[in-house]
């Protein structure tokens, strides 16, 4: 693996960007953590509910004709 970047044409804001993403990821790697782990909380998909007194589907025009 190479140890160094081309970074010639690229402005000074760039490059420290990029030196901060070399340095998380070396420092995400000894730790022994991977990028592509799901944590428990993220595997669970929750959506926001209400208490609604309506029984059956509704279509979108429905829904929002009070508004």
């Amino acid at each position: 693996m190479p140890d160094t970047i081309d970074v010639r044409d690229l402005d000074d804001q760039d490059i420290a960007l990029l030196q901060h993403l070399a340095d998380t990821l070396r420092s995400r790697a000894k730790s022994g953590r991977k990028a592509d782990k799901v944590t428990k909380r993220e595997e669970v998909l929750e959506f926001a509910t209400h208490h609604s007194d309506v029984i059956g589907p509704l279509t979108r025009e429905e829904i929002y004709e009070d508004l």
